[in-house]
Parts: structure tokens; C-alpha cells; sequence
């Protein structure tokens, strides 16, 4: 009995000192609660449709929808660039695609290089000066339509083509404009193939097309490469792929097939490489079919067209892209484009000198965020002076779907109680190197300003 008494006793006087701190902590407005442990903070995820940094739709820099993209898709044609041997017409392209414009926005671009597009209209899409000293290819009128073939097994064509190339590659630069490159060149419309059973010029084997692709990754070192099919080449250098055909269920099965097999190409049983995870490391792109119209991709076979994308770990499509007037699709397909970053949770604790945050990131896309931009955390002033600027230390490209990474870091700016700075708060933001500027929207409920998610703010 002795020792059940002297154990309520001691009950009811922990109860007494602890209803007496919490009266004492009532009358401080409570604001000593937070002093006590780690305060963590749970985001909500933010699931609507949004245009974000490297990945979306890319139209035309002309189409209706440009406003709606941080991307932009060029087509440039032989002709056009170099109109006059060693003469490239670079004001011309500059004020027709407005590049200087683009890249002060923070917009990139998805550029294909081509030689020879299909058209209404007998046509040629290399230089009048490079047919002259050429002139081998095949002039052709097929259900593709009309144009000029040339002979890209051609040594003297194959020359200019890498001077051009390396031109293009010098004159656009390395500071991260052109984030993706389509190979491109070779073919109708770039795409790698040729209509020779019409009895034109066949493509050049494997030896001559990997030179081609060798020109390309000469001149445009810092961009991602994809192909229009997984060439045996294009696994060996981890090259992406794109697909001109999405959401056409039969044709994108072809394409997935090549991925995940490898097989034929014109004739060479193994022409093709199996690169079932590729797109883990390098981009998977294209454009929506013309096959199909619009209200099937968009609405009656939306689910399909979903499934295809994802399926396909897609990041970017373009130039045709889904019609805002079938809004609902059209958001859809976008949400199901590249990444999706948020953060799940964050958390922070007072230490000597200053605040430890510990903060969680997830990727909750189809897709890596195949660049390794640095991700930072800020101590700012309510208004958005940046006071301090510490990387956390996550590698975006090595954040899969479906994983997460945590990092712990030390802010100093942020020294007094958190919450008795009204004026301060902590946000984080992902760096474009080309702007130096924030570029990143986060799929999670709250504030984003200037391209900084916030994540405490002081109260």
C-alpha cells in the first residue's frame, strides 16, 4: 500500500508542474511549444496541369499555343541556314524565330536539323550550292509528297554537312539554349528513313549514319541527343529516343517493341539495340500522330493516349501538341510529361549559429530531371532578398520516379527563434544556368514566388 500511495503522490506532482508550465506557456501565447523539438511540416501535393522547366509541350515558336510552354520546337532546313557556301544567314533565323527574345524568357529550344521535307510543291531543302556540287540524290513525287532525296553516303555532302553542323553547334552555344537536339538530317522530315522501294537513294550503312551521329555530339555537347529509334549507336552512347508517332497505338507499339528487343532496320537484322532503361538517363521525346484526330487523342481515347505517354516515360512533345480547346486532355497530357517535384516534408530545429533543416525530395513524375541543376535552399527576407544561398546536395538526374532523397543543411542567416522573424522565411529553388535564375515549379501546395517554393516562413 506504501508504495502504490508514494507513486500517486509523485503522479499528481508531475501532473501539478506540468499544468502549471502549460499555464505558464498559455500566458506566452504558447510560441515556447516551438522551442521545444524538431518542427516538421507536411506538404500537400499540388496535382494540376502546369508548363515547367525542360519538359511539357513544345510548339512551334508561331503556334497559338507558344504562350503555354517553356519549351519551343525549331525545324531549321539546310537551305535556310546556309544559303551561301561558309555564309550562314544568322540575323535572318534570329529575327524569324526570335531566339535572342527566347532565351532572355528562360525558354529552351528542341531543335532538328533536316535536309529534306515532303511538300505540295517540287522543292529542294539543301542549298542550290550544295546540289550543285552534289547532285547524286533522288528527285521523288510519293504519297509523302514531293522534294529532293540526297545521297547522304556522298563524301563531299557529308563534309559540308559536319562543317554546318559544327556551325549551328558554335553559334547556339553551350550555355544550355538547346536542351534537346532530334536527330535530324538524315531521311524525310530527319526521321531516318527513305522511300526506297520508289526507287530512291537508299540510307547509308551503319559505318557512315555513326558519323553522322558523331558530327551531332561534336557540336552540340552540352544538349541531350535522342534518335528516332534505338539505333545500335544510340544505346552504346545513351542517347534518347523520340517518337513521332504518340499516341497511335500500333505504330507506338512498334516503337516501344524496337526499345525493348531491338530488331530490323532496312534490312540489317540488327540495325536496332534493346534500351528497355534508357529513359532513365536520357529523354524520351516525339509528337502527337497526325493519323489520329485530335478529339480521339484528347477525349474518347484519352486513356490510351495516357497510357502511351507514361509508358513511353515521355518528357517533352512537340511540334504538335495537344489542342488547349480539349482542355481537359490537353492538361492531362501535360501532367503526364517529364518529372514532378514536390516535397513531402521538411523540417527544421534550432542549432549553435544558426537553423538545421532537413528537408525531403520527391519525384512523383514519368520521367528524371535529366540535368544536373543545383538545387538550393535560401533564407529570405519576407519580400524575397536572398540573405543566404546553401545547395542541398541532391543529384536531380539520379531522382527516379518514385524515389525520394532527404538532405540536412545549415542556414546562418536565420540565427533568432525562426518564429519570432516575421520578415523572414526559408524557400527552395532549382537554378537554371542559362538564366542564374530560379526555373522550377514544385507539385506541392504552397506559396512560389520568383521560382522558390516556401517552405517556412516566420509567423
Amino acid at each position: 500500500m506504501s508504495h502504490s500511495s508514494s507513486t500517486t503522490g509523485s503522479t499528481m506532482a508531475e501532473l501539478a508542474s506540468l499544468l502549471a508550465a502549460g499555464l505558464f506557456l498559455l500566458g506566452m501565447g504558447g510560441s515556447m511549444l516551438k522551442n521545444a523539438a524538431t518542427q516538421t511540416k507536411i506538404y500537400t501535393p499540388d496535382e494540376s496541369a502546369f508548363k515547367n522547366a525542360q519538359i511539357g509541350y513544345a510548339p512551334m515558336t508561331d503556334s497559338a499555343y507558344a504562350q503555354d510552354s517553356l519549351l519551343r520546337y525549331v525545324e531549321l532546313r539546310w537551305r535556310e541556314v546556309e544559303p551561301q557556301e561558309g555564309v550562314y544567314a544568322w540575323d535572318a533565323l534570329d529575327a524569324q524565330y526570335g531566339f535572342r527574345d527566347l532565351r532572355a524568357r528562360g525558354i529552351h529550344l528542341v531543335v532538328r536539323f533536316v535536309c529534306d521535307v515532303p511538300g505540295q510543291e517540287s522543292h529542294m531543302d539543301i542549298p542550290d550550292w550544295l546540289y550543285a556540287q552534289t547532285g547524286d540524290g533522288s528527285w521523288y513525287s510519293t504519297d509523302y509528297g514531293k522534294g529532293y532525296s540526297p545521297d547522304y553516303s556522298n563524301a563531299t555532302f557529308r563534309a559540308a554537312h559536319r562543317r554546318v553542323l559544327s556551325a549551328l553547334g558554335e553559334h547556339f552555344g553551350t550555355d544550355g539554349f538547346v536542351t534537346y537536339v532530334e536527330l535530324g538530317s538524315l531521311g524525310h522530315w530527319g526521321e531516318w528513313h527513305i522511300k526506297t522501294g520508289e526507287g530512291l537513294v537508299p540510307m547509308p550503312g551503319e559505318a557512315i549514319r555513326d558519323e553522322y551521329v558523331a558530327d551531332y555530339e561534336a557540336a552540340f555537347p552540352t544538349a541531350k541527343l535522342l534518335m528516332r529509334r534505338p539505333f545500335n549507336i544510340t544505346a552504346a552512347h545513351g542517347l534518347g529516343v523520340y517518337n513521332d508517332m504518340t499516341g497511335h497505338e500500333k505504330d507506338t507499339a512498334e516503337w516501344l517493341g524496337w526499345i525493348e528487343n531491338g530488331g530490323w532496320y532496312e534490312g540489317e537484322p540488327t540495325g536496332l539495340s534493346p534500351m528497355p532503361d534508357a529513359w532513365q538517363t536520357a529523354p524520351i521525346g516525339g509528337e502527337l500522330t497526325s493519323r489520329i484526330p485530335m478529339e480521339q487523342l484528347l477525349e474518347t481515347g484519352l486513356d490510351q493516349t495516357l497510357s502511351l505517354v507514361k509508358g513511353s516515360h515521355m518528357s517533352f512533345l512537340g511540334p504538335k501538341t495537344a489542342d488547349a480547346a480539349y482542355r481537359t486532355g490537353y492538361d492531362a497530357v501535360l501532367s503526364a510529361l517529364g518529372y514532378r517535384l514536390r516535397v513531402p516534408e521538411a523540417a527544421w530545429r534550432r542549432v549553435p549559429g544558426g537553423m538545421e533543416l532537413t528537408v525531403t525530395l520527391a519525384n512523383e513524375g514519368s520521367a528524371p530531371f535529366y540535368w544536373d541543376w543545383p538545387v538550393n535552399l535560401y533564407a529570405e527576407t519576407a519580400e524575397g532578398t536572398t540573405l543566404e544561398t546553401v545547395p542541398l546536395g541532391i543529384s536531380l538526374p539520379e531522382l527516379l520516379p518514385g524515389q525520394t532523397r532527404t538532405a540536412k543543411v545549415k542556414l546562418t542567416a536565420l540565427s533568432a527563434p525562426f518564429w519570432e522573424e516575421r520578415d523572414r522565411r526559408v524557400t527552395m529553388g532549382i537554378v537554371d544556368p542559362m538564366t542564374g535564375r530560379d526555373a522550377v515549379r514544385f507539385a506541392m501546395q504552397t506559396a512560389q514566388e520568383n521560382g522558390r517554393a516556401v517552405l517556412f516562413a516566420g509567423v
